[in-house]
């Protein structure tokens, strides 16, 4: 018999194979090798990438303002923020010249406590952070029309900064090719009718001609919707980047600082080189599991589904280790469940876009495409319509794909 270990939510399961089934356990390898985060990321902020260092491009601002991830990408911001803000103090800014914003674009507010967790107390006490605020007008500014995307509105803290520091984790992205970089801006902190108009070009960058789903992470390049947001950054031109190569737990292991698009670049090169694995290769049957945050609702978990789609033959089973304690992440993704069937639906998403109208396709058109076995605490009743296999036990799931499929190799992706 033959075991491996995935990540249901909070935890790790260990899962067994019979005899006779070949497991693969794919998981990103990074290195073992003992780092300084806090000399990491001082020397990219010191160091940047065509741009000066931080401490001289905030020398002559007069107000500064630094965006950090929402409590979807939680990784390491009280630490990479310390030298951020020891630069900005440098450079003569007081904490009354600062001011935080957390970019959630069109995600559900992130509730104080978990603000507090990433930031630590003494950010939360001596800088106030605040959320970005999509659907509330008089906080948002406009910034810009782009050719692609129409009128750019950003929160106001950011719209009127003389300098915008972005910041965050980079780590592969199911439409961008990779996040942080100038999602930080757009969609982070812009109004719900900008992070809409910019979504709709991820269309075709993840549902083929055909009609079946593709996933674009790890590409930048031809991504126009990448392309788009990136072109916004570049256009506003008061946005310098910080962003870091998230390892286990708190671990950072590499950081890239400086203009936008060039410092962005640099920190998904050192990604791929920091976190090498092996090429997709099919598989009878593949197995993913979505760790907590990402695995705490089914539009984060959605991610670890389109993963595995580069693992699993045409019409291979997957086992969905998607934990979604909080749910579906939106209620406006189960509305989308009754809009006929897929080509229908996809129809619909052409004349009235809604980015969870495509994940809510994409989950469609792979349940069609792949038998999908869910195990979830979400409520049958909710998954039904989904086209999924529903189960709340990982050993019942696994057991019941191996019993209804014909497996000789199996691909476990962790989480």
């Amino acid at each position: 018999m033959t075991t491996a270990r995935a990540k249901y939510g909070d935890d790790e399961i260990e899962l067994a194979f019979p005899a006779g089934v070949d497991v693969s356990v794919f998981a990103p390898k990074t290195a073992t090798r003992d780092h300084e985060p806090l000399g990491i990321v001082a020397r990219a902020v010191d160091v940047p990438i065509d741009a000066p260092p931080l401490a001289d491009a905030a020398a002559n601002a007069k107000n500064v303002t630094v965006v950090v991830p929402d409590g979807t990408r939680p990784h390491g911001a009280r630490t990479y923020l310390l030298p951020v803000l020891a630069r900005l103090a440098r450079a003569g800014l007081g904490p009354e010249r600062i001011h935080v914003v957390m970019a959630r674009g069109i995600h559900p507010a992130t509730p104080r406590r978990t603000v507090e967790a990433m930031l630590g107390p003494e950010i939360m006490n001596l800088l106030r952070p605040v959320q970005s605020a999509p659907k509330t007008p008089d906080m948002n500014v406009e910034i810009g029309n782009d050719s692609a995307i129409g009128p750019v509105r950003v929160h106001r803290l950011v719209a009127e900064a003389d300098l915008v520091v972005l910041t965050g984790p980079v780590v592969p992205h199911h439409l961008a090719g990779f996040g942080g970089g100038p999602k930080a801006l757009v969609p982070g902190v812009a109004d719900r009718e900008t992070v809409l108009s910019a979504h709709r070009l991820t269309l075709d960058a993840l549902v083929r001609p055909d009609g079946s789903i593709r996933g674009a992470e790890g590409r930048l390049d031809g991504n126009a919707f990448y392309g788009a947001l990136l072109r916004v950054a570049r256009t506003f031109g008061k946005a310098w980047l910080l962003n870091v190569v998230p390892g286990e737990g708190e671990q950072v292991l590499g950081a890239a600082a400086g203009e936008v698009g060039a410092a962005h670049a640099e920190a998904c090169r050192l990604w791929q080189e920091s976190h090498a694995v092996a090429d997709p290769t099919p598989h009878d049957l593949v197995i993913t599991g979505t760790a907590g945050p990402r695995g705490d609702d089914l539009i984060q978990a959605h991610k670890a589904l389109l993963r595995a789609l580069r693992w699993a033959r045409p019409g291979a089973p997957i086992v969905w280790l998607a934990r979604a304690r909080n749910g579906p992440g939106h209620p406006a993704l189960l509305q989308w469940f009754s809009a006929g069937k897929p080509p229908r639906h996809l129809a619909a998403l052409r004349r009235d876009f809604h980015p969870y109208g495509l994940t809510a396709y994409s989950l469609r058109r792979i349940s069609k495409d792949h038998p999908v076995h869910i195990v979830s605490d979400m409520s049958r009743d909710l998954l039904r319509p989904m086209g999924f296999l529903s189960f709340q036990d990982p050993h019942a799931a696994v057991r019941y794909a191996l019993e209804e499929n014909d497996v000789e190799t199996c691909a476990v992706l962790p989480g």
